[in-house]
């Protein structure tokens, strides 16, 4: 039994084992033993060749666990973890419900009240489920109400296309019909082996200061955290006087989580002799952490600066126009920020992404009753001016409001 070159067993077969145990033995009792004599021998010998077939196989398992080319499932995830990379776990799809009084748009009677865990479903032999996240009252005099949801599943099959949640197995009373106008987002499968794989190599592609990496890798994968950027002062000179980094200091900025278990993870990833910062690029934030041996740290990060997105359109509607909200809710889905319902979205870009033009352009277009776009204008200032991606600097993130007048839309109907 050898290791060859790609660090592999060449491991060998009972029938490989055995032959070379009667070879043994003929060795020792000389080769003029009679076929009688080599049958018992070969009769004895042959559990034991077994025996030692399986421990071949169980100590191949074992180098291959050992290495990142090899390991599998719970084995990568603990060497991945070595060196702070963790497997990212997989999320539910969240969206935005409109439930309606009736499927015409006649206005609610009275006011009615919808309980947070209403399921609504997709129209499919394999119905994907969704369900309220918040309770919610449908006003009286009022057609619909926009309520959060979130997919009962973690997985990209959450992931559904615009106005195709449409079915209440039990629709709560004074309603009668369920859509959504955006598709759902946010839906992720657990990362696979190959994926994981090829991010713990990448973080050992730096060399021995591979901190920045795992840092940026470790925290990212927890629940909730929508971006991370980070910002590194490796030499020996204090930059603080310049708007700048301590000398052998990090800064991350990281959007969104819990503030604990990040900071929990910046302690556990972090070089030794590396110190966190905060408050240069960002908001300031400063958390105890505990090391295994009973040592308090305070770990130091930043949340990004939010850039307020002003978008302003002229379009071209049908009569089957979902409304203003359901284009404002689309572009928050997109871009991230706060819906027409006052609820928080997280949205699709990270801390630093750019917001592309041809991104909002499709948000607007993804929604119901839009017949076309005769003007678009996105930009950071009010009123905005731009017809081309707009620049995040890598300590921002763009937030876009739907609940005051940051989105402007104009329409004309049109008879088609």
């Amino acid at each position: 039994m050898t290791i060859d070159s790609q660090g592999q067993f060449n491991q060998q077969t009972k029938d490989e084992i055995l032959d070379a145990m009667i070879a043994d033995a003929k060795e020792y009792w000389g080769e003029d033993l009679k076929d009688r004599e080599e049958a018992i021998i070969r009769t004895f010998y042959e559990p034991i060749a077994e025996r030692f077939a399986v421990s071949q196989g169980d100590l191949a398992d074992v180098l291959s666990a050992s290495q990142i080319d090899y390991a599998e499932g719970a084995g990568l995830d603990l060497l991945t973890a070595l060196i702070g990379v963790r497997r990212k776990p997989a999320l539910k799809a969240t969206g935005t419900i409109t439930l309606k009084h009736k499927e015409d748009g006649t206005v609610a009677p009275r006011d009615y009240t919808i309980p947070a865990g209403t399921i609504v479903q997709t129209d499919s032999n394999d119905p994907v489920r969704y369900e309220t996240t918040e309770s919610a009252i449908l006003r009286d005099g009022s057609p619909s109400v926009d309520i959060p949801i979130v997919a009962q599943e973690s997985g990209i099959n959450g992931n559904a296309g615009a106005n195709t949640i449409v079915v209440m197995p039990s629709p709560p009373i004074g309603i009668r019909a369920a859509t959504n106008a955006s598709a759902t987002s946010g839906g992720r499968d657990e990362e696979g082996d190959e994926s994981l794989r090829d991010r713990a190599k990448e973080s050992f592609g730096d060399g021995s200061r591979s901190s920045a990496p795992a840092l940026v890798n470790g925290v990212k994968t927890l629940d909730g955290v929508r971006g991370v950027s980070i910002f590194i002062n490796d030499t020996s000179q204090d930059n603080t006087s310049s708007g700048g980094l301590p000398d052998h200091s990090f800064e991350l900025v990281v959007q969104g989580g819990n503030k604990q278990e990040i900071a929990d993870t910046i302690l556990e990833t972090k070089a030794a002799g590396d110190n966190s910062y905060a408050g240069i690029n960002g908001t300031a934030n400063a958390v105890s952490s505990e090391l295994p041996n009973g040592q308090s740290h305070i770990v130091e990060f930043s949340e990004p600066n939010s850039v307020k997105i002003y978008v302003d359109m002229d379009l071209k509607i049908t009569n089957e126009y979902a409304g203003d909200d359901s284009i404002r809710d689309s572009i928050v889905n997109y871009i991230g920020g706060i819906l027409s319902s006052g609820n928080d979205m997280s949205g699709e870009l990270d801390v630093g992404q750019n917001v592309l033009y041809g991104k909002v352009e499709y948000a607007i277009r993804d929604v119901r009753g839009v017949y076309d776009i005769n003007s678009l204008d996105v930009a950071t200032s009010s009123p905005p001016s731009g017809s081309t991606d707009v620049t995040i600097s890598d300590s921002d993130i763009s937030l876009a409001d739907a609940t005051d007048d940051s989105l402007g839309i104009t329409t004309t109907e049109i008879d088609i």
